[in-house]
């Protein structure tokens, strides 16, 4: 944490990430219980010297700099007060106030946690909001299943193999695995098939299933024991999604208590009933013989809410939740790698390998790496804003939210147009997330664009360059829009509430010239304000001018019969706004002067029409 850092976040509230003490002449007493819930979570920083009273934070400092941050360190290193030896960072910052100590905690490693102190493993912390709260037995369970070196869905089970399967999801699986493995099936019977795969394990002489075979292949009665709640609960509603609550009831419900085969199966079922345009589904595969990104975001969203759940805990229920804005899918369990770090390719580390690789040699897990890879790549085709994930390690719970809004609006391509500088589309796509958001990081420019880590970060570079935005800290991979863009486009939808008058409307405006390019130029005051969406005669002219016009040709299709009033209100603004140019720039009153579309107008056009033909139609639910 930098001085500056610090400053700023003296001025904000006391969130998950860091947590004040005044400790002015002694280490507190509960700063190793935030370093528990520090690294039991994300990770966070620990300052001594700072106070809070009235809800505001201020400097009061210590009185001792370097005997407080020794004796914190040793506290720290002894195994005895905390289970696990962590590379904490110290930095000291003087202030004119005083000294102050930032201690950053980083996250511990899955197979450390529960981080506890005191050698008690009921001393063991995770951090909620501004607070540190003592883990629950069922959250010390779940990092102590998490932890261990074994993996729960590998663990054998004594059951009659001769009962604890189903027989219609054995088959189905060995003829999707024939169908993606030619060659492979050599087996003469079930019982071979399920023991080369790994699904029967010998022990002492008796072949025992795993858990993960239970799990994938078992029958009902079986499956229910080894999970004595529902695999996946599945909710349609007809509102949005900021309609629901507790009291809002479903319009159709599906609660799958089975093996994996048979569940997704049940939600491919559920999905193609409640779709708008029903599409074609291949009986062995279960996917659909297009394939379009909408039906590809949903299945490898819930595909992967089926596989990585958390089998052990049974006490919270996978669900996904259909509105009609968004599908939610919230999964018991967190992901072990960090949401910026699931957009890269290759393999994850991952809560159940024997379940993931059971689906991944039937084709319904694709390579290692990609599956949250395509769900983001399948609602970017779209032109959605990008999914959101929330991987909560406190609560060990892993939400994944498809919203149905579009990233590119119009008003975004006129805001991009006005400014000036030659946008790629990927470029677009951050500064139409930074005009709604205000902020963008790495992971989200790697979800907004599909581009590696390394790209990402020349791509917001390339933006900083252009005087588009600037870094927040120094070290942090953080950017804003510049102060004037923020400004503008906070202030740009009051600023344009004008109404249009009717086609043909002589506003008494002087005579102007023949041509258009000379007036923008020039400049008129109180009309060079940016657009944020055009009338319904720009859209008009738009419509035209996909080809070079003149301004007549464009006035006669506009149904305008004088020049002034359309000039100033509906051709000075697209031009000075960037949606269309003229054909000779360098010779505003030549007689051979066009007005055609730029690139920026022609992509506002391709929006429109879009728009008209309401993609979003397939999307079904």
């Amino acid at each position: 944490m930098t001085k500056d850092e610090l400053l700023a976040t003296l001025q904000s509230i006391e969130w998950n990430d860091i947590e004040f003490k005044e400790a002015t002449w002694a280490v507190p007493k509960d700063a190793l219980s935030t370093v528990s819930a520090f690294a039991n979570t994300d990770g966070g920083h620990l300052v001594f010297g700072v106070k809070q009273a009235n809800g505001k934070f201020a400097v009061t400092g210590v009185t001792d700099a370097d005997q407080m941050q020794n004796t914190f360190l040793g506290q720290v290193r002894d195994t005895n007060k905390v289970s696990v030896l962590l590379p904490i960072e110290p930095k000291k910052h003087d202030l004119p106030e005083g000294i102050v100590l930032a201690f950053y905690v980083p996250e511990a490693t899955r197979q450390q946690k529960p981080v506890y102190i005191d050698g008690n493993p009921k001393k063991a912390y995770v951090r909620r909001g501004g607070r540190d709260d003592t883990c629950t037995g069922d959250e010390l369970m779940r990092f102590m299943r998490d932890a261990s070196s074994i993996r729960y869905d590998a663990d054998t089970l004594d059951v009659d193999i001769t009962r604890c399967f189903d027989d219609t999801s054995v088959r189905w699986y060995r003829a999707r695995f024939d169908a993606s493995n030619p060659g492979k099936d050599t087996a003469a019977d079930d019982t071979t098939f399920l023991r080369n795969w790994g699904f029967l394990v010998e022990q002492g002489g008796v072949l025992r299933p795993t858990r993960a075979a239970i799990l994938v292949l078992g029958s009902g009665e079986y499956v229910r024991q080894v999970l004595p709640r529902m695999v996946t609960d599945i909710q349609l509603y007809r509102n949005a999604s900021t309609e629901y609550d507790s009291t809002v009831r479903w319009a159709d419900r599906l609660s799958v208590e089975d093996n994996l085969i048979k569940a997704w199966q049940a939600i491919v079922e559920f999905y193609y009933r409640h779709s708008e345009r029903p599409f074609a589904v291949d009986a062995t595969t279960l996917r659909r013989d297009d394939d379009p990104p909408d039906y590809i975001s949903f299945r490898e969203a819930a595909i992967n809410l089926l596989i990585h759940q958390d089998f052990g805990d049974t006490t919270r229920v996978p669900v996904i939740r259909f509105f009609r804005d968004q599908t939610e899918f919230f999964n018991p369990g967190d992901a072990f790698a960090s949401r910026e770090q699931l957009l890269d390719p290759g393999d994850k580390e991952v809560r159940n390998p024997s379940i993931v690789n059971a689906f991944r040699r039937i084709g319904l897990s694709d390579q290692g790496g990609t599956g949250v890879r395509a769900i983001f790549d399948g609602w970017r085709k779209l032109g959605y804003l990008p999914p959101v994930i929330e991987n909560h390690r406190a609560e060990k719970s892993f939400r994944l939210r498809l919203c149905k809004v579009k990233l590119i609006t119009e008003a975004q391509l006129l805001a991009q147009a006005s400014l000036g500088a030659h946008l790629s589309e990927h470029e677009a796509a951050v500064f139409a997330f930074l005009v709604r958001n205000g902020q963008v990081d790495i992971a989200d420019i790697k979800a907004l664009t599909g581009l590696t880590g390394a790209q990402a970060l020349e791509l917001a570079q390339r933006l900083t360059v252009q005087v588009l935005t600037e870094p927040l800290g120094e070290a942090a991979h953080t950017w804003r829009l510049v102060p004037h863009l923020r400004t503008r486009f906070a202030n740009e939808a009051a600023e344009n509430t004008r109404e249009d008058p009717a086609p043909g409307t002589d506003m008494g405006a002087a005579g102007t010239s023949d041509q258009v390019t000379e007036q923008v130029a020039s400049g008129h005051a109180g009309l060079d304000r940016s657009l944020d969406r055009l009338t319904e005669v720009q859209w008009r002219i738009v419509d035209f001018a996909d080809v070079p016009r003149s301004l007549a040709e464009l006035m006669a299709h506009a149904g305008y019969s004088q020049r002034p009033h359309f000039v100033a209100a509906h051709m000075k603004p697209l031009l000075s706004g960037g949606v269309l140019r003229p054909t000779i720039p360098d010779k505003p009153r030549s007689s051979q002067q066009r007005y055609v579309l730029t690139d920026a107008g022609i992509q506002l056009k391709l929006l429109r029409e879009q728009a008209a033909a309401k993609p979003g139609d397939e999307h079904g639910h």
